[in-house]
C-alpha cells in the first residue's frame, strides 16, 4: 500500500533524526546507510528511497540544522540590522551549547580532507542565512562594506568556524566560548562601522574580552 504524503514525509523527518542522532552517538559522519535504516526502524531501501543518497542524508541533515537556527533566530524580538546580526551571532554559542556532542561530530566530519562536499553544503546554507543579514546591515547604514556581501560572509563564516574549532579542540567551558566568538566577530567588523555602531562594538569587545580573561591558559 502506498504511503501517504503525510506518513512519507513522518518517515523522512525520522530518518533525518536517526542521521542526527548517528553524528552525535558515533563522533562523525561515517556511518553506513544500513545502520541509518537500521537506527531509524526502516528496511535498508527506505533511506534511499526516501532520501537519495548517503550525500543528500547530510544535505537534509545540515539543512535541517540551519532550519532549526534560524528559526530560532526568528522567535527573538525585532532589533534594528546590525543589532540583530549581533545577536545572532551571540546565538550561535548558545544554539551549539544545547548539543555540543552532534556539533563536535560534524565539524570532526567537515575537518577531513576527503569532505569537501560537505563543507560545500556547509557554506551554501550558511552563505544563504548570513549574507541576508550582513546586507541588511549594510543597507540600514550600520557596516561599509568594503568588500562584497559574499566575501564579508565567508570571512565571517571561517571566523566563526575558527572559533567553533579552538571550543571542540581546547574543551573550551560554555562562558569563554561565548566570549570568544563575541571578541573575535566583533572585531573582524569593527573596522567596517563607525559612530554609534563603532561605538557599540568597543563597549561590546572590552566586555567579553573581560569574560574571556579569567578562563583563558
Amino acid at each position: 500500500m502506498a504511503l501517504s504524503p503525510e506518513a512519507r514525509e513522518a518517515r523522512r523527518r525520522n530518518l533525518v533524526d536517526s542521521a542526527h542522532a548517528l553524528v552525535r552517538e558515533t563522533g562523525g559522519t561515517g556511518f553506513s546507510m544500513l545502520e541509518l535504516a537500521r537506527r531509524a526502524g526502516v528496511s535498508p531501501a527506505t533511506p534511499y528511497n526516501l532520501l537519495g543518497s548517503k550525500s543528500q542524508v547530510l544535505r537534509r541533515v545540515i539543512r535541517d540544522e540551519f532550519e532549526s537556527f534560524a528559526g530560532r533566530l526568528s522567535r527573538q524580538p525585532p532589533l534594528p540590522p546590525f543589532a540583530h546580526l549581533l545577536r545572532a551571532i551571540d546565538l550561535v554559542a548558545v544554539h551549539y551549547l544545547d548539543e555540543p556532542a552532534f556539533y563536535r561530530g560534524l565539524y570532526h566530519a567537515v575537518l577531513d580532507t576527503n569532505a569537501g562536499e560537505l563543507r560545500a553544503m556547509m557554506t551554501v546554507e550558511g552563505q544563504a542565512l548570513w549574507r541576508a543579514m550582513i546586507e541588511a546591515a549594510a543597507a540600514d547604514g550600520a557596516l561599509d562594506l568594503l568588500v562584497d556581501a559574499p566575501t564579508l560572509t565567508a570571512l565571517l563564516l571561517r571566523t566563526m568556524g575558527g572559533t567553533v574549532e579552538a571550543w571542540l579542540a581546547e574543551d573550551w567551558d560554555g562562558a569563554r566560548f561565548a566570549a570568544e566568538m563575541a571578541v573575535s566577530t566583533r572585531l573582524l567588523l569593527l573596522g567596517l562601522t563607525h559612530g554609534e555602531a563603532a561605538k557599540q562594538l568597543r563597549a561590546e569587545i572590552a566586555e567579553a574580552a573581560a569574560r574571556a580573561e579569567p578562563n583563558l591558559p
